[in-house]
């Protein structure tokens, strides 16, 4: 009864954002079609994209689970279905990202977070396959985490830049501004150009937030670890 409850529990969530996200695809549809200003048009069709990715993301863990027989955790479903909400619904759909401070640097935070988390399910999933004597140690395991969300919330910041360039080269009317180097640096604290320490500060945040989980589910492991190797030492 309780893994039926979690089930319908995730499902619902699932089906709640993708109503909504929807929702958000007609409306820049019909935005897109009334626009007055070129500039409307745009916005509106980067809205009807950002809806599509989110369609397509929301599915990838029920996709993943049913094409290669994974087991993804409830919890970790439910918090990467918030997560790419409150990336791409509220914050680039609805601006959340340029309009809120500081909401760039919690989304940062979460997806360090959540990155090291999804590395640390993996590996430590695959470790419990093994025999005690072969498995990966509890430092190994959290330096993989670690490693793992660096490396991703690197390559989302290629991807900024990548996109920003580009569309920079594109049409000089439509900039996009992901890394923000476009914005003027008026903090007393760092001198560099605001792209530069948007850039960096968004990989030190995440970083915290990796090394935050990393630390923690080493002290899991390890407790684990010494539990079983007191119950092979009993028997």
């Amino acid at each position: 009864m309780k893994r039926i409850k979690r089930f319908q529990t995730h499902r619902i969530v699932y089906f709640i954002f993708l109503a909504i996200v929807i929702l958000e695809i007609i409306g820049a549809s019909f935005s897109a079609g009334f626009a007055v200003t070129s500039e409307q048009r745009d916005a509106a069709l980067s809205n009807i994209f950002l809806g599509f990715l989110a369609v397509i993301l929301f599915s990838v863990p029920w996709l993943l689970e049913s094409r290669f027989k994974l087991n993804i955790p409830n919890y970790l479903e439910i918090i990467i279905l918030f997560f790419l909400f409150g990336a791409i619904v509220l914050g680039n759909i609805h601006s959340l990202l340029v309009t809120v401070k500081g909401y760039d640097k919690f989304l940062h935070i979460v997806s360090g977070t959540l990155i090291s988390i999804i590395g640390y399910e993996i590996i430590h999933s695959y470790n419990l396959s093994k025999s005690l004597d072969v498995r990966l140690s509890p430092g190994l395991l959290s330096i993989f985490a670690f490693c793992f969300s660096i490396t991703l919330l690197v390559l989302w910041e290629f991807y900024e830049f990548s996109i920003d360039t580009i569309a920079f080269n594109l049409n000089n009317d439509t900039l996009r501004n992901m890394q923000r180097y476009q914005w003027i640096n008026e903090s007393l604290i760092y001198p560099q150009p605001y792209g530069l320490m948007d850039t960096m500060l968004d990989l030190i945040v995440g970083s915290i937030g990796a090394l935050i989980v990393s630390l923690i589910g080493w002290r899991i492991v390890t407790h684990q670890q010494i539990k079983e190797n007191k119950g092979v030492e009993v028997k």
